[in-house]
């Protein structure tokens, strides 16, 4: 039940967060936008370090993994910025957001070539049926 609770606050924090991103780069650049997004993020790190002191959250990491998170916090930067100028520039934010919510598309794939994720039917017909919803949508 914890997980699907979980799940559940997630989907809603990002549809929420896509709304108000759309607010947002309607009122300023995208660019602008992310140094935001920065100046708030380095605002909650003493936030972030007290809780990882405080759950004792710390694990072993190495350099391989720092630079897989930096990589990581640079392509979210990259799509923050170009679905923010899509947003700024599109007359149908719903549908932008929606098909752009399909990168657990690509994710997968990547889990799949380069992890070896098995992919059961089930799976490849949910993929195929979440291809279709997107070929839909953009008629």
């Amino acid at each position: 039940m914890l997980i699907v609770l979980g799940i559940l606050g997630a989907v809603i924090s990002f549809g929420v967060a896509e709304f108000l991103r759309k607010l947002s780069v309607d009122r300023m650049h995208p660019y602008q936008f992310q140094v935001v997004a920065g100046i708030v993020s380095v605002s909650m790190l003493p936030v972030w370090l007290w809780m990882v002191g405080r759950n004792s959250l710390i694990g072993s990491y190495d350099r391989v993994g720092i630079v897989y998170g930096m990589m990581c916090v640079v392509m979210n930067m990259v799509g923050a910025t170009l679905l923010g100028s899509m947003l700024k520039s599109s007359g149908s934010p719903s549908v932008i957001t929606s098909l752009v919510g399909m990168y657990p598309v690509v994710t997968g794939l990547l889990y799949w070539g380069l992890l070896g994720e098995e992919y059961t039917f089930r799976k490849f017909v949910a993929v195929v049926l979440m291809l279709l919803g997107v070929a839909l949508f953009s008629y």
